[in-house]
């Protein structure tokens, strides 16, 4: 549901799953033992957190958490699969305000 593919697998303790260019890595901690995880998907923007989120809700993923702006400058949403493992999609607003901020900061002065 959540539209990646299984790319290979190795003694199922090792895979790698991929949709698009998204790549994913999945390892087993232990053999034999399973516990979910969170994984924290880093989209390219605003849009991509709706589009992701209104394609997994269609599709029957089960919406944890809907998207919206955090206090500490993410926009995100959670999502859960079958297993208990938990799907972060964020984007982050504050990195492109801090990097022009840093930007601004480092302009020459004009004298003029």
């Amino acid at each position: 549901r959540l539209g990646f593919v299984l790319d290979w697998s190795h003694e199922n303790v090792l895979a790698g799953i991929s949709r698009d260019e998204t790549r994913l890595f999945l390892a087993q901690t232990a053999p034999g033992e399973f516990q979910p995880v969170c994984v924290w998907l880093n989209v390219s923007g605003v849009s991509d957190v709706d589009a992701l989120h209104r394609e997994w809700g269609t599709a029957g993923v089960a919406i944890a958490l809907a998207p919206e702006r955090k206090e500490w400058g993410l926009y995100e949403f959670t999502a859960e699969d079958c297993d208990g493992n938990s799907y972060r999609v964020f984007y982050d607003l504050a990195t492109p305000e801090q990097e022009a901020s840093q930007l601004r900061g480092r302009e020459p002065a004009c004298d003029g």
